[in-house]
Formats: C-alpha cells, structure tokens, sequence
C-alpha cells in the first residue's frame, strides 16, 4: 500500500470517529501502531469497525434501490441491503451511517 492510500486510509478513520463523535459518542481516535498489529480501525459499542473509503462503492446502487424502495412504499423503516458472496456462508448487512447511528441511539436508551 502506497502513501497515499494510508493516508487516504487514516483520513476516513479520523472522518468517521468525528462522525461518531458528532453524535455523542466518546469514541477513541487511531491507536497508534494499529496498522502494524491489525485488529481493525475503530473500536465501539462492542463493534470493530473496518473502514474503507473508495473511488466507488459497488453496493451504492443496491442501498440506493433500498432507500427508494422506503420512500415509495413504507415509511419511517431504515433501508439496508443484505448480501451473501457467492462461495461463502456469511451474510453481511449493509446500512447508510445515518440510519445505523439511530439505531445505536435506539440501543442506548433501551439500556
């Protein structure tokens, strides 16, 4: 990886602990030497979060289907596109950061 694709890198992980943060959640910066040693971006909540910015996203078009399916048929539900790549066993679920933060929201006022 190139230097400018780790800077690329840490510049999304700082954009999405502010994000985080923008939302009340005390969310601790990169640590230093993380790329070294693995073990993911951003830790919280109980969540590893990997984040990953791109030129393009291939799953655009399909949260894009989602959202306007929302809009045109049920009100007030959170779009998200479940995928499974073929060959492998795991479904992943994809949500728009807007939704999932109300959704961690939901959670802390349930505790």
């Amino acid at each position: 990886m190139g230097a400018s694709q780790r800077t690329k890198g840490a510049a999304g992980e700082r954009e999405w602990v502010s994000i985080l943060r923008a939302h009340g959640y005390s969310v601790e910066g990169r640590q230093l030497g993380q790329a070294r040693d693995g073990g993911g971006d951003v830790r919280y909540g109980g969540m590893l979060y990997e984040v990953k910015r791109y030129h393009h996203i291939a799953v655009r078009k399909w949260l894009d289907q989602a959202k306007a399916s929302v809009l045109q048929y049920k009100q007030g539900e959170i779009p998200a596109v479940a995928m499974r790549e073929d060959g492998q066993l795991d479904w992943m679920i994809l949500l728009r950061a807007e939704d999932f933060l109300a959704l961690l929201l939901r959670a802390e006022i349930m505790k």
